[in-house]
């Protein structure tokens, strides 16, 4: 990056002084990607990759640590899902007595993880090896500040280990629940404005042959006031493993969510992973996977619904580094009034990884002459002998299609509504746990309403 350490940047390595009495391997990570994170700085719109993701008013706010908060009755209700093991974190910070983590499984906050418990040694290696400042693992990676900052600055997170051989049935639900005391723009005595920031950190290793799904929520009371969210999440496919993954992002309409998220799939190992934003003020996804063994194969699909004047930016970055990988990604945006979306993906070929077969397409569509959406798929292909397609739309609806219901005697707000949910439904009904997929569900129509009603009836 270009940026150099300045008044923001400053900002927050001063909540990293104040950390105190830490040991061992975190120590050691922390301290490197702080290192990182200083070096570099915060990405400007000269960064080709940040360059239509406007930082200003988040980085002009003065960050304060999130608050303690104790989880009252019925406050997480809204995002759970019945017959789920759970691990639920409000502003940061695990919730104990409100979790059920399962039993087979090594399931432990980061904050308590004990030296030399079970699985303590899987954690401690994977563990910031993936995201720990660096936007991917190739010899030209850059540094990622977002990913540096949360890895420097996270206080709590979720770790999973999964063991040889372990087909967990439940879905485990991660519940990132936001609670901001203040509300954006809040400031006191002249001061710069004040915003809550929370740093989530996620470990999944799935051991050889294991399955399992993880449910990964990111949630707020769509009342609360801004603030922002700055997750890392890293997941790690043993051999011949199966792991689903799909990741709600329902934050409040003024919340800023800068996340990172790092797969490495390994020898004929599945990842299949969902990306679902309803929610924030501005709003991105940095998504690396590494296809690291023969045979690994990788899913990564994405709905972004956004109004108003939301932004929504994913950048993908797809490596191939053995023979015989696949990769399929599908992303589909839904925008209306002054939105923005920006979709940059990128499969990168390595010369080793022939009989590589991977597809990458992002559709977007645009309900008022007011929104924009950018598309930059990509490829980069050093084998020969590979099979790769790419491609991206942006269009309005079909008028054709709206005449045809209209002649029908389906009125036009619902015959509108109909068309749109079509386009999107394809990555809800992807999503094969039930509770999910009816929350999905009522969530798209609810968007598709003008935001009235919520997601799931309750």
């Amino acid at each position: 990056m270009s940026s150099a350490a300045g008044p923001a940047a400053g900002r927050y390595l001063d909540l990293y002084s104040r950390r105190t009495g830490e040991a061992g391997f975190l120590r050691a990570l922390r301290q490197q990607a702080i290192g990182r994170f200083e070096a570099a700085g915060f990405p400007t719109s000269r960064d080709e990759e940040w360059r239509q993701t406007n930082l200003g008013p988040l980085l002009r706010a003065e960050p304060e640590p999130a608050a303690r908060h104790t989880l009252r009755a019925g406050e997480a209700a809204p995002f759970l899902y019945p017959d789920c093991h759970r691990m639920i974190f409000v502003n940061g910070r695990y919730a104990a007595e409100a979790s059920s983590p399962p039993e087979r499984v090594t399931a432990v906050a980061l904050a308590d993880l004990p030296a030399g418990g079970e699985n303590a040694d899987a954690i401690a290696e994977h563990l910031g090896a993936t995201a720990c400042g660096l936007a991917s693992c190739s010899a030209d990676a850059r540094v990622h500040a977002f990913a540096a900052l949360n890895t420097a600055l996270f206080g709590d997170g979720a770790a999973i280990v999964i063991p040889e051989g372990v087909v967990v049935t439940r879905p485990i639900q991660v519940l990132w629940l936001s609670v901001p005391t203040l509300g954006r723009g809040d400031a006191g005595d002249g001061a710069a404005s004040r915003l809550e920031v929370s740093f989530p950190r996620l470990l999944v290793v799935a051991g050889e042959n294991s399955q399992a799904t993880v449910l990964e929520t990111h949630a707020a009371d769509p009342a609360a006031g801004g603030y922002f969210v700055c997750p890392a999440a890293e997941f790690v496919c043993r051999a011949g493993a199966v792991l689903r993954h799909t990741r709600l992002q329902v934050d409040a309409a003024d919340a800023f969510h800068l996340g990172f998220q790092h797969a490495r799939i390994e020898r004929a190992a599945v990842f299949d992973s969902s990306s679902l934003s309803f929610g924030g003020g501005l709003v991105r996804n940095d998504t690396v996977a590494l296809l690291d063994g023969e045979g690994a194969d990788c899913s990564l699909d994405g709905l972004y619904v956004v109004g108003g004047s939301r932004f929504v930016d994913n950048h993908m970055r797809v490596e191939h580094r053995q023979p015989r990988t696949t990769s399929h990604q599908l992303y589909k945006g839904v925008l209306d009034d002054r939105a923005r979306s920006v979709f940059n993906g990128r499969i990168y070929v390595h010369q080793a990884a022939q009989k590589t077969d991977a597809k990458q397409t992002n559709r977007n569509l645009l309900l008022s002459r007011s929104a924009l959406a950018n598309s930059n798929p990509q490829l980069e292909i050093f084998a020969d002998d590979v099979r790769c397609t790419h491609g991206s739309t942006i269009g309005r609806l079909d008028e054709d299609a709206l005449f045809y219901l209209r002649v029908r005697g389906i009125p036009r707000e619902e015959a509108h509504g109909m068309l749109v949910y079509a386009f999107a439904r394809e990555l809800v009904e992807k999503a094969s746990f039930g509770p999910l997929r009816e929350d999905l569900e009522g969530r798209l129509r609810s968007s598709l309403n003008g935001g009235r009603g919520g997601g799931r009836s309750r």
